[in-house]
């Protein structure tokens, strides 16, 4: 059977769940229930009886339908219970095609990124991963020596690492540090993460971790939405005190450190900022790049549409 063009409504979410949940690639971005929250609209694309599926996040303007990237999924494209293959990619890519001449959108680390429309412009993004099936000191020897050279400073500090249910206070926190540089997240984007949290929470399946200075004053927080498969680093926030004093080398550790030998991978989320990117990789993670896809076959008069 050929990949269908499956409109929202007419989307069967049990079997939907069921191809994400088991599919090679898995990703928690593509559950119905985070698309509810964070798309403004989204489709999906279906192969056979949700042998594979791809969701498609649309906007509308100019009665304009095109594809965007959602606040808080890093990675979309084709999820399947069996190995992508670069002649299933360009069946969705296809018909993606058909339906939005407009896409700005990621896919995700299984895609094969050389099999895209050659109209198509591709960049790769990065992501890092940490598999956390080895014990807490084989990790530890793992650490670019630059990253235990900071812990070992860090024991004169006396930090606190504390577990909370409190993820509310932290994405504002995040929203209030770094939406500068976040210009496309919006407060309604901020309060639907929220809303996925508290869904989540019910199921304990919200991790949050805060680091503390001996006087109680907040210094790194970190809110990660486990899936059973990955922890993912979604929230992530260092105040101007815990910078000076490298709290995050502190912070990620204990987090390392509590959930080494759970056989979870944690997903840092990025990133292509040097500085954040630096960090990252004293980790020694694996490098997981995902695609960046866009393209514009819209009518020449409105080519220069840009949502």
């Amino acid at each position: 059977m050929p990949v269908v063009f499956i409109p929202y409504k007419k989307i069967d979410k049990k079997k939907w769940d069921t191809c994400i949940e088991n599919s090679l690639n898995s990703l928690l971005y593509a559950r119905s229930f985070y698309l509810d929250k964070m798309a403004v609209n989204w489709d999906g694309l279906v192969l056979d009886d949700y042998e594979a599926v791809m969701p498609l996040t649309w906007k509308k303007k100019l009665q304009i339908s095109y594809l965007y990237q959602p606040a808080f999924i890093q990675q979309g494209g084709v999820f399947s219970e069996k190995k992508i293959t670069p002649e299933i990619l360009r069946s969705f890519v296809d018909v993606t095609q058909q339906h939005f001449d407009f896409a700005e959108i990621t896919f995700n680390y299984a895609n094969p990124c050389s099999d895209f429309h050659k109209k198509a412009r591709v960049s790769l993004r990065t992501n890092y991963i940490v598999e956390l099936d080895k014990t807490y000191e084989e990790l530890y020897e793992n650490y670019d020596p630059s990253f235990t050279k900071s812990l070992r400073r860090l024991k004169k500090l006396q930090l606190q690492y504390e577990h909370s249910h409190d993820f509310t206070s932290i994405i504002q926190l995040y929203s209030n540090l770094y939406s500068k540089r976040l210009p496309y997240f919006t407060k309604v984007d901020f309060s639907n993460f929220e809303k996925i949290c508290v869904e989540l929470s019910a199921s304990e399946k919200v991790i949050t971790r805060l680091a503390y200075d001996q006087e109680n004053e907040l210094l790194a927080a970190a809110v990660l939405l486990n899936d059973g498969k990955r922890l993912y680093n979604i929230i992530s926030c260092i105040t101007p005190a815990g910078k000076k004093r490298e709290a995050n080398y502190f912070l990620y550790d204990k987090i390392i450190c509590e959930f080494a030998g759970t056989g979870l991978i944690l997903d840092m989320e990025g990133s292509d900022v040097k500085g954040i990117a630096d960090f990252y990789m004293k980790l020694n993670p694996q490098v997981q790049p995902y695609p960046f896809v866009r393209y514009n076959e819209l009518h020449p008069f409105i080519k220069l549409f840009k949502p």
